[in-house]
């Protein structure tokens, strides 16, 4: 899977505007993949990812590893025990999706699906999935007016945020 330079910009956007968490055991290999995916693309930018970046108390995209994962032999195979052993049930990496659908109602609706679980010694599959998540116009896109990146649960048909509507309609 290649990503294109804009899904990859959008992945980025997502990531440095705090609605991902990555648990302990990914923060770190998620962060060097991605900012050498960047790098390799020439990409321009005025902030590398931080650590801090991809730890949110309020989260919209969560990516967790039951178990510690040794990203420099990602690709050999000898990642961990369960992958030596082929097991292929064993699939402690998850990458969860809160979805966002505004009701009739004031408060916005919130639901947590299952994106994928993957075994750790696919782990640089499990990270394409989840920039292939964050760089779907289908859960994340950019507000028309603030330009900041929004579930799109929380963007009107006129791709405008909820914080910008009651801006440009005076509520406080």
């Amino acid at each position: 899977m290649t990503l294109t330079t804009k899904q990859l910009l959008q992945a980025y956007d997502v990531l440095t505007q705090g609605v991902v968490c990555l648990d302990d055991n990914l923060r770190q290999g998620v962060l060097v993949y991605v900012e050498s995916l960047l790098v390799e693309q020439g990409m321009p930018r005025d902030k590398y990812l931080s650590l801090d970046d991809l730890r949110c108390d309020y989260p919209f995209v969560r990516m967790g590893s039951y178990m510690p994962i040794d990203f420099f032999s990602a690709d050999s195979g000898a990642n961990n025990v369960a992958a030596s052993d082929n097991d292929a049930n064993f699939k402690p990496i998850s990458i969860k999706l809160c979805t966002v659908s505004l009701q009739d109602g004031p408060r916005p609706a919130h639901c947590w699906q299952m994106m994928g679980t993957y075994r750790a010694d696919h782990v640089i599959e499990a990270i394409n999935a989840l920039l292939e998540i964050l760089s779907n116009k289908h859960y994340f896109n950019y507000c028309a007016t603030c330009n900041m990146i929004r579930p799109t649960g929380y963007l009107d048909e006129d791709q405008v945020c909820e914080y910008c509507c009651e801006e440009l309609l005076g509520a406080a």
